[in-house]
């Protein structure tokens, strides 16, 4: 028998290292965040090797580390699952900056066809309802940027966040 104390660490040492192991703690962060860019259009102007112009800055939960969306760039961001229609709002989209810089979201279930929904995302964080988009589930989300304002210009992008 394993003594309670012995237990209690042990216990405590499996819950940590879970994450790590590809536990339910790991799969749930990767189904909540965009886990692949499916499109990226980069903004015209700026230089593609500075950090705020890669792409993948938008996968996986927030962290400060940004994509910038100015006017005529945009990004589509994968999911492994459905983000499927619940109650209240279904996705977060988070923009780091104060700078007022705004985007249009957009939702897709087969990554062809998409619903722009109707409140341009704005600062730090936006939440969207699938309801009245005429989907009941959607795997991709679409966001482009509609200026140019701030020092990185435009929108910046750094997570999509499906709440169901």
């Amino acid at each position: 028998m394993i003594p309670p104390r012995l237990f209690k660490i042990f216990f405590a040492a499996a819950l940590s290292l879970a994450p790590l192991i590809g536990g339910c703690l790991a799969g749930e962060i990767r189904d909540r965040h965009a886990a692949a860019i499916d499109a990226y259009l980069k903004t015209p102007f700026i230089d593609p090797e500075e950090p705020f112009a890669d792409p993948l800055n938008a996968v996986g939960p927030p962290d400060g580390r940004t994509v910038a969306l100015g006017r005529g760039a945009s990004i589509t961001a994968r999911f492994f699952r459905a983000i499927p229609d619940g109650p209240g709002p279904d996705v977060r989209v988070y923009e780091v900056g104060p700078d007022g810089a705004e985007a249009r979201v957009a939702v897709s279930e087969d990554g062809e066809f998409f619903f722009e929904l109707p409140v341009l995302a704005s600062g730090s964080t936006t939440e969207y309802d699938l309801e009245g988009t005429g989907i009941d589930r959607a795997l991709f989300v679409r966001v482009r940027g509609v200026d140019d304002l701030g020092v990185e210009p435009g929108f910046d992008l750094d997570a999509v966040e499906a709440l169901h």
